[in-house]
């Protein structure tokens, strides 16, 4: 077998850049056969899993696994890489994807149960033998004619405005102080997010729209934000995905919704609404921020048709 690698060093406030000269010596010591690919800037992850596939199908190599190595952010890009290629050429066998959980957030690890310290999701790299196909999130926005794909969830409201701004503070990028960032975000968002207007429909029921939708998630995973259950029952080994929206509480609300949140009691609230669906829509009137997989899409109106597609992964 034959791993290629795809290293962001930047992950994790630049958490990989320090340990993988560690993980590098362990492959050399167990004899591993693998590449090395290191990305350099945002969005390359997907350049670079193009590039690996066709050094793959170059020589016909059938034992060989890409290997997403950061966070989810860098799975995301590696497995958008991957789809978009297949997309390019169906013919070819889909080689399966790995991860090794060395970034930040790692809801998919925590969902797929990979072990979140290093030596022990490499080992279970490593013993693996066989793929397992999972579903992934995949979206068209007719608003402006693009599509894509996630693994985790597709964020429009809150949790993309947090994304938002924890992306463009000046701790962002430090080691102790970027969660600290990160919560700042969350309480300031929490404070001062608007309520805003969406539709929701599903097939063969009456549209469904919300004055003013708060949080809005469409998820593949029970976790989101880095650990918090939003979807306890989703799961990526079905043919479905989850939607969670809640309405814009007030601040007595807002507290139930965090207290019942980690009692994991959230869906019984009357101004939280549950959907799982093969397909989904969803329609923004005025602009949202936007974000797959923890990466930002921009401020844009959404006007939103999901679904799902499979690939395999290398997981145990």
């Amino acid at each position: 077998m034959e791993y290629f690698f795809i290293v962001n060093p930047q992950a994790g406030a630049h958490n990989v850049q320090k340990l993988w000269p560690d993980i590098e010596t362990e492959l050399d010591k167990q004899h591993i056969a693998y590449r090395t690919l290191i990305t350099e800037h945002d969005g390359h992850a997907v350049t670079l899993a193009r590039r690996a596939l066709n050094l793959i199908n170059a020589v016909s190599n059938p034992n060989a696994v890409i290997v997403a190595t950061g966070g989810d952010g860098t799975l995301h890009e590696t497995m958008v890489g991957c789809m978009r290629y297949y997309a390019d050429h169906p013919q070819q066998p889909k080689i399966p994807i790995a991860f090794l959980p060395v970034g930040s957030g790692n809801d998919f690890a925590r969902a797929l149960k990979i072990p979140l310290h290093w030596e022990s999701a490499l080992t279970q790299i490593l013993s693996c033998h066989s793929a397992t196909i999972i579903t992934i999130g995949r979206f068209i926005n007719h608003d402006n004619q693009t599509d894509g794909y996630f693994t985790n969830n597709f964020g429009i409201g809150l949790d993309a405005a947090v994304v938002h701004h924890a992306n463009h503070s000046l701790l962002k990028d430090s080691a102790t102080l970027g969660k600290f960032s990160y919560m700042a975000a969350v309480f300031n968002t929490l404070i001062h997010f608007k309520g805003f207007r969406l539709t929701v429909s599903v097939p063969d029921q009456q549209p469904t729209t919300y004055q003013k939708a708060y949080l809005v998630t469409t998820t593949n995973l029970p976790y989101f934000g880095g650990g918090i259950k939003i979807a306890p029952d989703a799961s990526v080994l079905d043919d479905t995905l989850d939607l969670i929206v809640v309405e814009k509480p007030n601040i007595f609300q807002l507290i139930l919704f965090i207290v019942m949140l980690f009692l994991k009691r959230h869906l019984h609230l009357r101004f939280v609404h549950h959907y799982t669906e093969k397909k989904l829509f969803l329609k923004t009137e005025d602009s949202r921020y936007g974000q797959t997989d923890g990466e930002e899409l921009g401020n844009k109106t959404f006007d939103l048709e999901f679904g799902t597609a499979k690939y395999p992964f290398w997981i145990k």
